[in-house]
């Protein structure tokens, strides 16, 4: 075993061929700046040469010419009915290819709007269209729970410690995580514990995913003794708000953040096979795509989350 002279010894050495190793790199740099600041500018002969011509743009259509508009299903009789009912309603789908063509990202440069705005049935009422025993299984939650739901309550939160001993199946937070006064440490101690049932469901908003919203948000289900099981998430879309190309609210990111995380935690023990009074397992999907309201809380946060 090397002793403690040796120890720091071996210390010293890998400090001192880390600070040679900048010291050389630091060099290097400065060179190529210098070499940079020494490189003559373009020549005149190379600045005045011609530019290329543009293309002239196409002629307009005569307007006495006959056009046939491929885009109307009805004129496309060589096409089975279902290809037709999705050309009447995706106006950039190619039956030939069956696919939908569309550059998103040339559409959010010119146009500002989101790629989401495009993803196919995201509507309720579309769902699952293709598969039909997936949408009588969403009918099927649907009913069941306004059968047996209760409304959600909004109570203050000087209010919160006087609840006990009443208990929660379901809590849902939305901790206004955008305000300078707001701590998760404060968050933390919310009586939660002395309100939720066993077993019990939380959700709660996090943020976009820019700070430490996901990771001081699980410390904080485990403080309140919640096993985090899932991560929904808000695909926001911008079909009714676009306010057209560059207008989107600064962020501290590279790209536009459209997206909003939901920690879903559970207390106690619930079974797939035969708790199906309290959980409708593998029937709903994980991704929300919405456009959320039209007032405007923080930024481009609405006021209201999906609940």
């Amino acid at each position: 075993m090397s002793t403690t002279t040796e120890t720091l010894a071996d210390i010293n050495h890998l400090l001192a061929a880390h600070t040679a190793l900048v010291s050389h790199a630091r060099a290097s740099q400065k060179s190529h700046r210098d070499t940079l600041r020494s490189l003559p500018s373009p020549p005149d002969e190379i600045l005045q040469l011609p530019l290329l011509r543009t293309p002239s743009p196409s002629p307009p259509p005569s307007p006495t010419s006959p056009k046939k508009d491929d885009r109307d299903p009805q004129l496309r009789t060589d096409l089975p009915p279902e290809k037709r009912v999705r050309m009447a309603r995706y106006a950039h789908y190619v039956p030939e290819e069956e696919t939908f063509r569309n550059d998103y990202s040339q559409r959010y440069v010119d146009g500002g709007e989101w790629p989401q705005n495009w993803v196919l049935g995201a509507e309720l009422d579309k769902r699952f269209e293709e598969f039909p025993k997936q949408q009588r299984l969403l009918h099927l939650k649907k009913a069941a729970v306004e059968a047996s739901s209760l409304p959600p309550h909004y109570l203050p939160l000087t209010r919160l410690r006087k609840m006990a001993p009443s208990k929660f199946d379901v809590i849902l937070m939305d901790p206004p995580y955008h305000s300078p006064s707001f701590s998760w440490e404060a968050l933390s101690e919310f009586p939660v514990t002395q309100l939720a049932g066993n077993p019990s469901f939380i959700f709660m908003w996090v943020g976009s995913g820019a700070g430490d919203g996901l990771e001081r948000g699980r410390e904080v289900l485990t403080r309140w003794g919640y096993r985090r099981c899932e991560d929904v998430v808000w695909v926001k879309t911008n079909k009714k708000c676009n306010k057209g190309p560059g207008t989107d609210p600064p962020t501290s990111s590279l790209f536009t953040r459209t997206k909003q995380h939901c920690l879903m935690g559970i207390r106690g023990t619930v079974r797939r096979s035969t708790d199906n009074w309290f959980v409708h397992c593998n029937i709903d999907t994980d991704v929300i795509i919405w456009e959320g309201d039209r007032l405007v809380r923080v930024s481009s946060e609405p006021t209201r989350r999906p609940s």
